[in-house]
Formats: C-alpha cells, sequence, structure tokens
C-alpha cells in the first residue's frame, strides 16, 4: 500500500501525464451540476471537478490515481482509492500520504468524517525546484478502502482561492456499498 501512494505522489507532483483521464475506472454520468463519475468496480461516486468548466484546466491520468485533473499553472487535484488490507489508524495513513508527497506539515491534520467515514485533512509544503509547493491532503478511511485526495498549488494565494472548489469537490464523495462499516484501525 505505501508503494502505491508513494508512487501516486511522486509521479502527481512531478505532472508525469501518461494519457486520457478515466480511461476504465470511472464511468461519467448526468449533466450540468448533476455530472458525477462512479468508479466501475468500488461504486463510489464523486461530482465532476467544477474547475474543468474554467480555462486552463484538463484531465489527465496516472496509473495509480482514478482521477486526476490540472492546470497550465501546476495545479492539480487528484483521487486515489487503495484497497488494499491495512490495520494502520488514519494519523498513520495521513503522515505516510505526507512523507510520499514530500511535504513537510505547514498545519496540524485535523479529525474529519465524511459521508460517515472516518478521516484526516492536512496542510502540507513542499519545496520544488525554486519554488514552495502548498499541498492539501484529504484521507478517508472506508471498511475497506482508504481514499486519498491531494490539492497542488504553486502558491499560498492559489490554494487559498482553489481550496473552497477542492473541498467542495471531494466533500461530493459517496462511498460505495459496504464502506460504511469501518471497524476498527481508525
Amino acid at each position: 500500500m505505501r508503494a502505491m501512494r508513494v508512487a501516486l505522489a511522486l509521479l502527481l507532483l512531478s505532472m508525469v501525464l501518461l494519457g486520457p483521464a478515466c480511461a476504465g475506472k470511472l464511468r461519467f454520468f448526468g449533466s450540468g451540476s448533476e455530472a458525477r463519475f462512479r468508479h466501475r468496480e468500488l461504486g463510489y461516486e464523486v461530482a465532476y471537478p467544477s474547475v474543468l468548466d474554467r480555462p486552463g484546466w484538463s484531465m489527465g491520468s496516472l496509473a495509480e490515481s482514478d482521477l486526476l485533473v490540472h492546470h497550465v499553472d501546476g495545479s492539480a487535484w487528484a483521487l486515489a482509492s487503495n484497497c488494499r488490507a491495512t490495520k494502520a489508524p488514519l494519523p498513520v495513513l495521513a503522515a505516510e500520504l505526507a512523507r510520499a508527497t514530500g511535504g513537510r506539515t505547514k498545519v496540524e491534520g485535523v479529525a474529519i468524517e465524511h459521508a460517515g467515514l472516518p478521516g484526516i485533512s492536512q496542510h502540507l509544503v513542499r519545496v520544488e525546484a525554486d519554488r514552495l509547493l502548498q499541498l492539501k491532503t484529504v484521507t478517508l478511511r472506508g471498511a475497506h478502502c482508504t481514499y486519498d485526495w491531494i490539492l497542488i498549488a504553486p502558491s499560498e494565494a492559489r490554494l487559498k482561492e482553489l481550496e473552497p472548489l477542492f473541498d467542495a469537490w471531494w466533500q461530493s464523495f459517496e462511498p460505495g456499498p459496504g464502506e460504511r462499516e469501518t471497524g476498527d484501525g481508525q
């Protein structure tokens, strides 16, 4: 599991795009403000990212992500699901994602709950080349899968601009069947 999360974070941060998005994992349905994606195997749903209606944004694909959108300025959003068994507590999963991104904690992680799933939201910073990237991550834990969202922004001002839209996007998440039964290890 850690290897997948490390690969996702490193590839995302370096913006290696591998082709058309959602080639097989997600199915698009609906239209307008009701447009959504549904994961073909896991059954979860998430809204169509609203930023895709703005200039400069497009969809990309990474083998490790379920959905990736990126902007020409280096901003990006990603969602990845991991359904390998783990008993690691949520703080460990969030810390692992932070390490995988190369980010260091800017603001201590905050416990959250969404759609009946416990989670952690954290703000990170990462030095890359000559700039300080701003990151926000959200990790939700279901009974069978862990879901990670990553927002990358090239500046603090850009993070503040994108964060409300990013939050609305990840908060549109509806888990698939059976994921609300979280059990131990939270």
